[in-house]
């Protein structure tokens, strides 16, 4: 799109001129310029257009103030507590908040609504609707960008409908805000708003600004950086003035902290303290680690069983192995974003622009979830956002928008209170198969959802394939459940014995008592998503000890935590008369394919399992499952050979 618009008089000799009334009728080109980034005079049926948007404006009012008196995520609203009361009593001076500055400020002016009104601070519904008023307008502003675009690229009515209601009551929006209490919506609206003034050429120099203030409002912003990082090079002019007046805007929310004479401890606490804060693969976020490490696995992991003193080890280790996966991912985002630069330096218009930086985002949004390590539950949020925005400028390709709706919201919901640990898997699968679909279809410039919707067409001609389907996919959630939930039974030969049923010595553990098979919990003992009939359920640190028969020969077991707790850490041994026998690696909860284990006990008298516990021992729910005892054969009494005197 051109800066200028061709007026009349510089028409070339010889051309028409269009009336007014033809203007009206045609349709809107790419040439035309949009002076305003909000461009309300595209469409005639301005009554009808206002009353569609206020209809969704006041059912998204009423979603987010209905939702506030669910019950939201207790630590974050006690976080939101916790700096309210330290911002009403000492103000900036020595805030201890580990929080980007920009919704520190909203938070100071809660604290003060408190101090004037004398309500006491309290971790009730007035503090969640308190600090969630920012995103009820963050909220609305997304509906209203969002409706602005739709008119000026001339959307359907029906399609318009769809964006604005999977706008306006998207269940991922609804349980990250007013019902989880969190404030993702507001950064991810103001990347939205980014990328708009990066395709107004007018408007190109703020739109660094504003993804600058997105990043003093939440860090996790900076997995849109790739994108910027191509749009930068469409006008490097107008964007190094934006660069300027970042700086800027900068130092103007940070200025509070700045007077307060703790600048650096502010930046410190928000951005640089925080990287370290969570250790671990994964923090409820149903992505590629849940599948490699499970749920809060401590993130120097190596993995895929590579030695520890190889070359390559700290390549596998799975903090460095998931940083370098989304590096890549992001390296491969921007070169692509330049090569669509470069092919379409004169043809690109603001939709094209638009839609391709959108598509972008999202992958990046969706990786950055997907593949670092310490991601939380909450984090795949902005790719909700970067789809909604995506589907409604490009109109297509709605399956993204509904996907991460249903498993950013899933995910969330899972954390609040929902008994659903078990979906995590399906939701880590869906995720990934997501992202890869993502990618081909950018590199295949689309053409991967035309290849599916072929498929799919092909598919549904099939004779009876939905009866098909069913019975297939009734066999295999009847065979998994069957698997699952059924109680396996060890059959014991003549020489063998239950551990169990021997002399128990003595029991001792630091929480509850040991339970004879059933869990810790009382459940049926459970591990790697099978039952088992008999066994110990015990919790660290513990110490079980039982007499053997003088012909004992082996032990067998199966030694692991508890499904019930999902992931802790421990670690098993077995001792012989106070000699060692066998030692397991530490168990965080997450391993499948567990084996059973055979020790050699002849001539052992007292046999003794210990769990202890690696950090603390919170959930440290510890079975031995099938504690098998295997008896020498009895020897056939020797033949006696008559003696002839």
């Amino acid at each position: 799109m051109n800066d200028t618009t061709t007026t009349a008089a510089d028409e070339p000799r010889g051309s028409t001129t269009t009336s007014a009334s033809d203007q009206e009728r045609a349709p809107t080109q790419s040439a035309i310029t949009f002076v305003d980034i909000v461009p309300l005079d595209l469409c005639d049926n301005r009554r009808v257009n206002s009353h569609l948007l206020h209809s969704y404006l006041i059912l998204a009012i009423f979603a987010n103030f209905t939702l506030l008196f669910l019950k939201g995520y207790s630590q974050d609203l006690g976080y939101w507590q916790d700096w309210v009361r330290q911002l009403s009593t000492t103000g900036y001076d020595s805030f201890n908040g580990n929080y980007p500055p920009f919704y520190i400020h909203w938070l100071y002016l809660v604290g003060q609504i408190y101090n004037t009104t004398g309500i006491p601070l309290e971790h009730n519904d007035l503090l969640k609707f308190l600090t969630q008023l920012p995103v009820v307008i963050f909220h609305g502003l997304l509906i209203i960008l969002i409706h602005s675009q739709l008119r000026r690229f001339n959307a359907t009515n029906q399609f318009t409908h769809i964006i604005l209601l999977l706008t306006a009551i998207n269940p991922a929006i609804l349980v990250n805000g007013p019902i989880w209490g969190q404030v993702d919506l507001i950064p991810a609206t103001m990347v939205f708003g980014a990328f708009l003034l990066a395709t107004y050429r007018q408007y190109t120099y703020l739109s660094v600004p504003v993804f600058v203030l997105a990043l003093l409002t939440k860090f996790q912003m900076i997995a849109f950086a790739p994108v910027f990082g191509f749009l930068f090079f469409r006008n490097i002019g107008k964007n190094l003035i934006g660069v300027f007046i970042a700086i800027a805007v900068g130092a103007l929310v940070f200025m509070p902290s700045i007077l307060a004479g703790h600048f650096l401890q502010s930046v410190n606490q928000a951005y640089i303290d925080t990287l370290g804060q969570y250790p671990m693969t994964t923090f409820n976020a149903a992505n590629i680690w849940i599948l490699l490490t499970g749920n809060v696995a401590p993130d120097n992991i190596i993995l895929f069983g590579v030695a520890a003193d190889s070359a390559l080890a700290k390549i596998f280790i799975a903090k460095y192995f998931g940083m370098l996966l989304f590096s890549l991912t992001a390296l491969g985002i921007f070169l692509y974003g330049i090569h669509f630069l470069i092919k379409n330096d004169t043809v690109t218009d603001e939709r094209q622009l638009l839609s391709q930086a959108l598509f972008s985002a999202t992958i990046c949004a969706l990786a950055f979830f997907a593949l670092l390590p310490a991601m939380h539950e909450r984090y795949l949020f902005p790719a909700v956002v970067m789809a909604i925005t995506f589907s409604a400028i490009a109109q297509q390709k709605l399956v993204y928008l509904l996907a991460l709706s249903l498993l950013c919201s899933l995910n969330m919901l899972i954390i609040l209170e929902i008994n659903g640990s078990d979906i995590w898997h399906g939701l880590a699968w869906s995720t990934m198969v997501l992202l890869v679909l993502a990618i081909i279809d950018l590199v295949s410039s689309g053409r991967i959802i035309s290849w599916l919707t072929t498929l799919l067409k092909f598919a549904t001609k099939l004779p009876a394939i939905s009866m098909w389907c069913f019975i297939f996919a009734t066999l295999g959630m009847a065979g998994y459940f069957f698997d699952r939930y059924q109680i396996h039974t060890l059959t014991l030969t003549g020489k063998q014995t239950f551990l169990t049923t021997l002399p128990l010595v003595y029991a001792k553990q630091d929480h509850g008592t040991m339970a004879l098979n059933r869990s810790y919990d009382g459940n049926y003992l459970s591990i790697a998503n099978r039952r088992y009939a008999q066994g110990i359920g015990t919790h660290a640190s513990s110490e079980i000890q039982y007499q053997l028969p003088p012909d004992a020969v082996d032990f067998s077991f199966i030694a692991a935590l508890d499904d019930e707790v999902g992931t802790a850490d421990v670690q098993f041994s077995v001792w012989g008369d106070d000699k060692l026998l066998w030692e397991s690696a530490p168990m965080l909860g997450y391993e499948r394919d567990i084996p059973t284990i055979n020790l050699d006990v002849r001539g052992v008298q007292k046999l003794t399992l210990k769990v202890a516990p690696l950090k603390d021992d919170k959930w440290d729910h510890a079975n031995w499952v099938n504690t098998v005892i295997s008896i020498a054969p009895t020897a056939p009494p020797e033949e006696q050979i008559p003696t002839i005197h």
